[in-house]
């Protein structure tokens, strides 16, 4: 649960930051707009944006790997990947 969390908010965030270089790019093609800002998102090299994020999804892949292991997520969390409870050592 916790990988599929991680995955799905790196995911979100890459979506909507493309979206939003892709919509601010038609914004200044089709309005000129040719200074500041707008010239360095217009010079934003789509194929290196795309090895950063493959880059980030690796990163986050590993983090969360040693977040879960090391950090001992079910037994915080109190269950098991099946949804069963966990006995307790008392």
């Amino acid at each position: 649960m916790y990988y599929n969390l991680t995955i799905t908010g790196l995911s979100i965030a890459i979506a909507v930051t493309i979206g939003a270089v892709e919509l601010l790019g038609l914004v200044q093609s089709k309005l000129g707009l040719d200074h500041g800002l707008w010239s360095w998102i217009s010079g934003v090299d789509l194929n290196t944006v795309g090895f950063l994020i493959v880059g980030l999804f690796c990163v986050t892949w590993a983090g969360s790997v040693l977040v879960w292991r090391f950090g001992r997520i079910e037994e915080k969390w109190g269950g098991h990947a099946d949804g069963s409870p966990v006995a307790s050592e008392s």
